[in-house]
């Protein structure tokens, strides 16, 4: 005779179940602190890597704000010449642009004042300006009022080496002689020199 057959009941089945869950999920803990365990032994085996040098800091481009300005005001142009030992004078004892009895360096070309004053430089003579972008003068691309020339007091010194070094080229529409080059002309006006600097 065959024992009689036992039935679970609801609640034991319930808690065969739970059982069951609570093996699973402990297994899954395992497996997972094996693999972070394991993780862990390879990352400490690895040789220690180097650390990457820190990148140089490039110096910002020289930009148009870095540049040189192209024009001066009369103050700035007036004391880079004399810093450089060059004399300027007023017939009207005035820095006024716009009377023609002044004597004005405002707008001047900063290449203008640097080319003045290598002009006394390589020559060695006294250099005094009495001309500058006052109005008053011809007009034009390059004229005075344009930065490009200046007017200055001639003396032998400065008479001698301008016709030594520069060739003569031509007599200019006022009837000035004109000596220089392509880049810088001279004009020996009655009682200065104009120059041209370009």
């Amino acid at each position: 005779m065959d024992p009689p057959l036992v039935v679970p009941s609801a609640a034991a089945r319930r808690a065969t179940a739970t059982a069951g869950h609570h093996l699973g999920a402990l297994e899954t803990a395992r497996r997972y602190t094996r693999n972070l365990y394991r993780r862990a032994q390879e990352i400490q085996a690895r040789p220690a890597e180097r650390t990457r040098p820190a990148e140089k800091v490039r110096p910002p481009e020289r930009t148009a704000q870095h540049l040189p300005p192209l024009r001066l005001r009369h103050a700035e142009a007036a004391q880079r010449l004399k810093r450089a030992g060059l004399g300027w004078k007023s017939s009207g004892g005035c820095t006024n642009r716009n009377v023609r009895q002044c004597t004005s360096l405002e707008a001047v070309r900063t290449a203008t004042v640097t080319d003045v004053i290598a002009l006394k430089r390589r020559s060695g003579c006294p250099v005094v300006i009495t001309g500058g972008t006052e109005i008053g003068h011809s007009p034009g691309p390059y004229s005075h009022h344009a930065g490009y020339k200046l007017d200055i007091t001639p003396n032998r010194c400065i008479s001698r080496y301008i016709k030594r070094e520069y060739p003569y080229q031509r007599i200019r529409g006022d009837g000035a002689p004109l000596y220089g080059s392509a880049g810088t002309l001279y004009a020996r006006e009655p009682d200065h020199w104009d120059i041209l600097f370009r």
